[in-house]
């Protein structure tokens, strides 16, 4: 993850999502996270991130560990238990798994989430001009993409295209 964002303002929202959609057809930019800001006339701020949270992670990583443990349980011939042997073998991984899965997913989410803090995007949208759409990108190598971005986006219209160091070197 990097710390520079690549913030680019559009006069409307039909030209970013036609840019975006051009830009990730290039094989030369690299993009790790996209999120679009907007700036009602009101001043209102709206975000949009397509992000994994904490909440979603832990709960794909739980669903799929209880998944694996039972499947896991299973392979170990837990069905040839006596009894109810097998209901409890089969419950007991579940569990398990769900709860290792579930802290996983959970961790992995959070990591996620710190690539794009809704409140440093609601920051850059202060400067916006209301009704222009802006698309905040980070991407793997920022220096050498910021040419070929401001060639690509020249048809679109794009007004503003900036990089935003978000922790500035002392």
């Amino acid at each position: 993850m990097t710390d520079d964002l690549i913030l680019i303002q559009f006069p409307t929202r039909h030209a970013l999502t036609e840019a975006l959609h051009h830009l990730m057809t290039l094989e030369a930019l690299h993009i790790e996270g996209a999120a679009v800001v907007a700036r009602a006339q009101d001043g209102e701020v709206t975000v949009l991130e397509g992000h994994i949270g904490p909440d979603e992670g832990g709960i794909a990583g739980g669903t799929l560990g209880a998944a694996l443990a039972m499947l896991g349980v299973v392979s170990f011939g837990a069905l040839a238990l006596p009894g109810i042997g097998p209901i409890i073998a089969l419950g007991a991984g579940a569990l398990a798994g769900a709860l290792v899965g579930g802290l996983t997913g959970r961790a992995a989410g959070e990591m996620i989430e710190r690539s794009f803090r809704s409140g440093t995007l609601a920051e850059l949208a202060v400067g916006l001009e209301a009704g222009h759409p802006a698309l905040v990108l980070t991407l793997t190598d920022p220096k050498a993409a910021l040419p070929l971005i401001k060639a690509e986006l020249a048809h679109y219209r794009a007004e503003l295209v900036e990089r935003v160091r978000l922790h500035p070197n002392p």
